[in-house]
């Protein structure tokens, strides 16, 4: 592998005879504001010891190329394969560097008569204005008898009319994601040159900062590792390398960048164009959003969990089908973008469901309550394992996805919330139903419940269920959520238990809906009781499962401190039924406590079943 390494400084990986090119099918640029502000940090630092007579060196990481020549001309041209990000930035800051000097030569201009220093000042600027403009913006070459000027960084399809745009100091209007991150660095860059490289009162001072910058900073100080080889294919290697070493590259990168490569072929162009705009799409989330939704996509299509370790590998052997390919046909490269069309497609509905929110356009065919049940199992129970099950139970129409989500969201209470049972189990049937639901085209949510029921009997039977919801024990720490979705879930299905609890619980009244973050946790005989309501035998129970209840928006809970004679009228009041059984009570005794307690658990047996 022939490959050429060197850490070189800013100024000369730039000023050398050649250019930069990102290609039009990788992704744009993607720094968002924190990383910008630590790369102006670096060089705020680096700027800081100069100007203190010293010294201090930072190092940007690597930068990975492959070498193209340019017919008629002497130039050569840097294919990025990695790399990107702080190319940009380098340039951008350059432009903002050369912007700074020109307003100060402006302002000079318009002064008159200038001192001896302030001649001087502007005739350095003016000198250094032309050499920032052909060091790091544009290539003056020759081609065929003419002098043309071609950008030194040519960024990729999407973002490169922007970028130079902003460069020129044009106004431009950004049209997408990765352009309005340019305009966020942009103005982050000028507002740094602006208000901490020009801070003297004087235009001869900050010439002479912007001169230790400019010939100090980026000549000496700041450097990256440049490498560079003759092929594609070699620079794609080391771009896996580095990412095996821990580098930021993701596999939504690598997996970009492989299947690009593949349709890097004659006559797959369009192909490749439309590609490369559906991994756009598919890699604008966050960095941890894509690796999660990378995970549960292959798992729901594949019924298997990916290994962690070399993701990007099993995508291209099991979902892309081309592993260790280096030629395609164009039926191939067809598969390849419906591929990803898909798990652009697949990763909407993804996001939708991570944030709780009902993945159907039509909310008329199931009651919201029942849509609730998916916030309440996403964001309340925090369980995302189901998250490939859901994605593909999204197939099935909204009704038959709406009972799959109230029998899972009662199992993983019973299974994991109170059971605490390791996830192996639970994740291969959610995974065995999620491939299935993909194979099947009439499918049962009948078979799911059967499933998750037998798992439960054999992991937490009505015995240990019993016995651990009788721990259940208030917290003063916090952390009490799991109780309060406890009683929330057992008043929804109080009628259809009183009723007989026949078949799969069912919710009788989905008119009313909670809201969960409005519904606070309530002691009965109060937490911190003083004087003569004070009780030594409730003292013991007083945060058992028995002495607690939920107050709704419109429970008065000022009362939170008084004993039970003062809170029973308001209990009487309240929309919930447990609490007007519990006002029923002539006092509040530990037996009352107690019997309380086993009616929560017998319901709870019959309400937490799949």
């Amino acid at each position: 592998m022939a490959i050429d390494s060197n850490q070189l400084s800013v100024r000369f990986l730039f000023e050398q005879n050649h250019t930069f090119e990102v290609p039009k099918y990788q992704r744009g640029y993607a720094w968002e504001e924190e990383a910008i502000d630590d790369f102006i940090e670096d060089i705020a630092r680096c700027l800081k010891a100069r100007l203190s007579n010293g010294s201090r060196n930072h190092f940007f990481g690597g930068v990975v190329t492959v070498r193209k020549t340019i017919p008629n001309s002497s130039r050569s041209n840097f294919e990025v394969i990695d790399g990107q990000q702080r190319l940009a930035s380098f340039v951008m800051l350059m432009a903002a560097i050369r912007q700074g000097m020109l307003n100060i030569v402006h302002d000079l201009g318009n002064k008159g008569a200038l001192k001896d220093d302030e001649k001087k000042a502007k005739d350095f600027l003016e000198k250094s204005i032309e050499t920032l403009y052909s060091t790091y913006l544009v290539y003056r070459d020759e081609i065929e008898l003419e002098y043309v000027e071609v950008p030194k960084l040519t960024l990729s399809k999407a973002d490169d009319d922007f970028f130079q745009g902003i460069l020129s100091n044009q106004h431009v209007e950004p049209k997408r994601a990765s352009h309005e991150r340019i305009q966020a660095a942009w103005n982050r860059l000028v507002k740094f040159v602006e208000n901490d490289v020009l801070m003297s009162a004087t235009a001869s001072e900050n010439a002479k900062r912007l001169q230790m910058l400019v010939n100090s900073v980026l000549t000496s100080d700041c450097s990256v590792i440049f490498m560079c080889s003759d092929t594609r294919s070699e620079a794609y290697q080391i771009f896996q390398v580095l990412n095996d070493r821990g580098v930021h590259l993701t596999d939504g990168d690598l997996l970009r960048a492989s299947t690009m490569e593949l349709l890097d072929q004659k006559g797959l162009t369009a192909i490749q164009n439309k590609v490369a705009d559906s991994w756009d799409r598919v890699l604008a989330y966050p960095p941890g959003d894509i690796d999660s939704y990378l995970g549960w996509y292959f798992s729901s299509l594949e019924g298997k969990r990916p290994r962690t370790s070399n993701l990007a590998d099993q995508f291209l052997e099991y979902r892309f089908k081309c592993k260790d390919v280096t030629v395609i046909n164009k039926e191939k490269a067809t598969e390849i973008l419906e591929e990803v069309n898909r798990m652009d497609s697949e990763f909407t509905v993804l996001r939708t469901l991570g944030d709780g929110d009902w993945p159907y356009v039509e909310y008329g065919q199931v009651a919201s309550w029942d849509r609730e049940r998916l916030r309440m199992l996403v964001t309340h129970l925090k369980h995302t394992n189901a998250m490939p099950l859901l994605l593909s139970l999204r197939l099935l129409d909204a009704k038959k996805f709406a009972e799959a989500v109230a029998s899972i969201e009662r199992f993983v209470f019973r299974y994991k919330t109170i059971g605490n049972v390791h996830i192996g189990r639970m994740t291969e049937l959610y995974l065995r139903h999620a491939k299935k639901i993909r194979e099947t085209t009439k499918y049962s949510i009948k078979s799911l419940r059967s499933d998750l029921a037998s798992l439960v009997e054999k992991a937490v039977p009505d015995s240990v269920f019993e016995a651990k919801l009788h721990e259940l024990k208030y917290s003063p720490r916090g952390g009490n959520g799991h109780i309060r979705y406890f009683l929330i879930t057992l008043e929804d299905y109080a009628k259809w238990y009183l009723e007989g609890a026949n078949g799969v619980p069912k919710c009788k009244d989905k008119t009313r809906v909670f809201d969960f973050s409005n519904t606070t946790l309530e002691h009965v005989y109060p937490r911190s009781a003083e004087g003569k309501e004070k009780n030594s035998a409730l003292e013991l129970v007083k945060d058992t499962i028995g002495n607690l209840t939920i107050f709704g928006p419109n429970d008065n809970n000022k009362l939170a401190n008084k004993g039970f004679v003062a809170k029973k009228p308001v209990l009487a009041k309240s929309d919930l039924k447990m609490n007007r059984d519990i006002a029923e009570n002539d006092d509040w005794t530990a037996d009352d406590v107690r019997a309380r307690a086993n009616e929560l658990v017998k319901m709870a047996l019959k309400v937490f079943i799949p």
